[in-house]
């Protein structure tokens, strides 16, 4: 068996918070607690949503956390010819097509896309930079994975998502032909990440199969909710880490994993805290879990 690897793959759109630590926080629990490696990815593929700046708030988070990784931090806004080449092997297994739905057309298709494109011969103006997007051809078949969290998972892309895009219209690649390329170059063997990512898993594992490419060990943890129900995000307003207190931010984070840290931890360097939460990690915890409360701790 291969050598662990792991990544934690934040989108830069601002500050660590509670949410996206318990992601990092069990990647990298589970890549030490085995011997791996551990590495850190910027998905900053959007540049209407992410920034320079939130991406350095969230290395100096993980710095102050003692959350320290692997090898060099990988931009996704840096490998704009790694994803052509991607999306290159797939257009010469004829698995690629341009279309020219509009969001309007789209909603109409209750979320399925139901092939419209794939039919059409589009040529001329249609073809111009920024009026079309690229889809790739989904089959009908039931894909199947088990997830070490979450059991095992079925879909059939086809009845339940239908050709998807992998370049949009506004040139920039999609997260799910960006993330498996970055995956298979960094050599990912394991991918610990939040749960809402579960539902975009059979279309990566589609890729990997068109592309020869190795399938990861998932394992989808829960996310934690505010009052509403809503996953915390800086969409739903979700506060930035206190990083004047490392130790107790890394304590209550584990708590919210369904670790048993020593109370006496909470005042502990976190480095001392990192040290007990890798040598007593148990991931299967949070077996069958999706959901925590974010008032758990109040």
């Amino acid at each position: 068996m291969s050598p662990y690897r792991g990544r934690f793959a934040p989108s830069p759109t601002g500050p660590l918070h509670a949410g996206s630590l318990i992601a990092a926080l069990a990647s990298y629990l589970d890549a030490r607690a085995n011997k791996g490696k551990w590495f850190v990815r910027m998905e900053d593929l959007d540049p209407p949503r992410e920034s320079t700046e939130a991406a350095n708030q969230i290395l100096q988070a993980l710095e102050c956390l003692n959350l320290n990784w692997d090898g060099e931090v990988l931009y996704q806004s840096r490998r704009h010819k790694a994803y052509h080449d991607a999306l290159a092997q797939l257009q010469r297994q004829d698995l690629v097509f341009p279309c020219i739905c509009s969001r309007q057309d789209l909603r109409a298709c209750s979320g399925i896309y139901p092939g419209t494109c794939s039919l059409r011969d589009i040529k001329g103006s249609d073809l111009e930079p920024g009026n079309y997007a690229l889809r790739c051809k989904v089959s009908n078949s039931i894909m199947f994975f088990d997830d070490l969290l979450q059991g095992k998972q079925s879909q059939n892309l086809e009845a339940e998502i239908g050709d998807f895009i992998i370049k949009r219209k506004d040139g920039l690649y999609s997260y799910q032909l960006a993330v498996v390329v970055d995956d298979t170059f960094q050599e990912i063997t394991h991918i610990v990440r939040g749960i809402d990512l579960i539902g975009s898993s059979h279309r990566q594992i589609y890729l990997q199969k068109l592309l020869d490419y190795p399938q990861p060990v998932y394992s989808h943890i829960p996310v934690i909710t505010n009052s509403l129900g809503q996953k915390l995000s800086k969409q739903h307003h979700a506060t930035a880490l206190n990083l004047n207190k490392p130790s107790l931010t890394l304590y209550q984070a584990l708590l919210y994993l369904q670790q048993r840290p020593p109370a006496e931890l909470q005042d502990g360097k976190p480095s001392e805290i990192l040290l007990w939460a890798i040598e007593n990690w148990k991931i299967k915890k949070l077996k069958n879990l999706q959901q925590l409360d974010e008032g758990l701790l109040n």
